[in-house]
């Protein structure tokens, strides 16, 4: 299957399709471009097999797919740890195959925070109903450029409503450090990303609702939603993102650091350091 390349929302679109689609782009790699230059981002991109997911990512790739039911199936395999060679190549190997490498530990782990999700009573009954995994494709009406994003669950309220839902797996649950991890992983750009491609998709989405579910015993469940004002901040950067995208292409120039002699300083805190240390 190609990826689409029509105005919609599709169901069934592979992950390694949806990710892997050198037409659109996505919250992620939009994001992403904003923290690297032009040319490290395209380094990456034509590059993918360069990227190797953490411990940390490929949990949250399992609770998504244990709540969710859809998504890269984990393999558990019997050992104590990766250190040794032949379980170091087990773990390549299933990774290779589109699959999750959990030590034993790690898939109890996931099961419990899967089970902590569907027990809980605000989180649970989101997802009693609805459809994972869609993918919205629409052009961006300023400057052309295909986006795509892909919700972990749509749910229909009724009256024409529906309710994104996004499965966040944290350090903690606890709603005021959530906020500081959304700052720090852009999630209040991926918000308005997704709300405004399934807007032009013709599929527009009612409210936006994160679960949350901690890493950490006895890994605890809440549901958060963003402020508006965070939500316009994200959907400002997200603009820059697409308008820098939508530059780089149009030209295929992706700059890097730009030439010539760069004149450098230290920074502040190394002069205050010092000043303390000679008084």
């Amino acid at each position: 299957m190609t990826a689409p390349t029509e105005r919609g929302v599709y169901s069934g679109v592979p992950e390694a399709v949806y990710h892997g689609d050198p037409n659109s782009i996505s919250s992620s790699q939009g994001r992403r471009l904003l923290e690297i230059t032009p040319a490290e981002w395209k380094w990456e991109q034509d590059h993918p097999a360069a990227r190797v997911p953490t411990e940390s990512q490929e949990l949250g790739t399992a609770v998504h797919t244990e709540v969710l039911g859809v998504g890269a199936p984990y393999v558990v395999v019997d050992a104590p740890n990766w250190k040794k060679p032949a379980d170091q190549v087990r773990r390549k190997t299933i990774r290779a195959r589109g699959e999750v490498p959990l030590l034993p530990p790690q898939a109890e782990m996931v099961r419990t925070m899967a089970a902590n999700v569907r027990n809980d009573p605000d989180a649970g009954p989101l997802f009693a109903s609805g459809a994972p995994e869609l993918s919205g494709y629409a052009p961006d009406p300023k400057t052309g450029v295909m986006l795509r994003a892909r919700t972990d669950w749509l749910r229909e309220v009724g009256r024409g409503r529906r309710v994104g839902v996004d499965l966040k797996t944290a350090e903690s649950a606890d709603p005021g450090e959530f906020g500081v991890e959304a700052a720090r992983w852009g999630y209040h750009v991926q918000q308005p990303w997704y709300e405004d491609v399934f807007e032009l998709a013709e599929l527009p989405l009612s409210a936006w609702l994160w679960v949350v579910v901690s890493k950490r015993p006895p890994h605890l469940v809440t549901v958060c939603e963003l402020s508006a004002r965070a939500v316009d901040l994200g959907r400002s950067i997200a603009r820059d993102a697409i308008d820098l995208y939508a530059r780089c292409r149009d030209t295929n120039t992706w700059p890097g650091h730009g030439r010539g002699i760069h004149q450098i300083d230290l920074p502040a805190w190394e002069y205050k350091k010092q000043e303390y240390a000679r008084s």
